[in-house]
């Protein structure tokens, strides 16, 4: 076997593990919550409903905020 054959086959060898990892979801890009997030259609879905509550929640409540008592917060410097 020759040295490029060889070469050839490992990297063959390789890229078939990388597949094989992507296919079953082991890839080191689907382990950060970002990568599961991008994947999960389900969590993209309950994302944007929630942002869509907070944003209607905002506007119905536009009003101005109570201040707080003087003393109980830490200065502002």
């Amino acid at each position: 076997m020759s040295r490029n054959t060889h070469r050839k086959e490992v990297t063959k060898r390789a890229v078939l593990a990388e597949l094989e990892s992507l296919r079953q979801g082991r890839h080191a890009r689907y382990r950060t919550l970002v990568g599961r997030f991008a994947r999960c259609r389900y969590l993209q879905s309950t994302a944007a409903l929630f942002a869509a509550a907070v944003d209607a929640n905002t506007r119905s409540y536009n009003r101005v905020p109570i201040a707080a008592p003087p003393g109980c917060l830490p200065p502002v410097s």
